[in-house]
């Protein structure tokens, strides 16, 4: 009889052991969650950051957004951008850059251009010249040769700036 407890407590306690042993033929649930969370890590650093639209509002509406934040102010270039400005001191003609990607597109803080009358030095007024399907944004110096003229269109029921020309002097 004791030989018969021994055999059948040995013969449970066998198959555990083996399964441990023989572990590499059975899925870690754990180190396939670990290797999936890796992949998944990978996949997010790899995926470009979607925004949503915030499509179907009036420029005034997404001005306020665009003017305060940077990310949502670099989705919301249209690439290529082009930029026009005085390079040269004698302010003959305008040269032209092309804005190719948000890497190359810098933030315009635009928070405090309300203010921006109220300055000692440096003020400058706002004006904007609404149209249909575009704004024209100016920024028109008081007391300087500021002149920016920055160029929003509408553009699959989303507001885009399109250009910017610099004709400060």
């Amino acid at each position: 009889m004791f030989v018969l407890i021994i055999l059948g407590v040995f013969s449970c306690k066998r198959e555990p052991r083996n399964k441990e042993a023989y572990s590499n033929t059975i899925e870690s649930p754990v180190l396939s969650e670990k290797v999936d969370n890796h992949k998944e890590e990978k996949e997010k650093i790899i995926k470009p950051i979607e925004m949503a639209k915030d499509c179907n509002q009036t420029f005034d509406a997404f001005f306020k957004r665009f003017a305060t934040d940077s990310v949502f102010q670099k989705n919301r270039v249209k690439y290529p951008m082009e930029w026009y400005f005085y390079g040269n001191a004698n302010y003959a003609s305008l040269d032209k850059e092309i804005i190719n990607s948000k890497d190359k597109f810098r933030y315009f803080d635009f928070t405090q251009d309300k203010k921006a009358i109220e300055r000692e030095y440096g003020a400058f007024k706002i004006e904007k010249a609404k149209h249909k399907d575009s704004v024209i944004y100016k920024r028109i110096g008081l007391d300087s040769g500021l002149l920016m003229n920055f160029k929003f269109h509408l553009v699959d029921g989303c507001w885009y700036m399109v250009e910017i020309l610099d004709e400060s002097t």
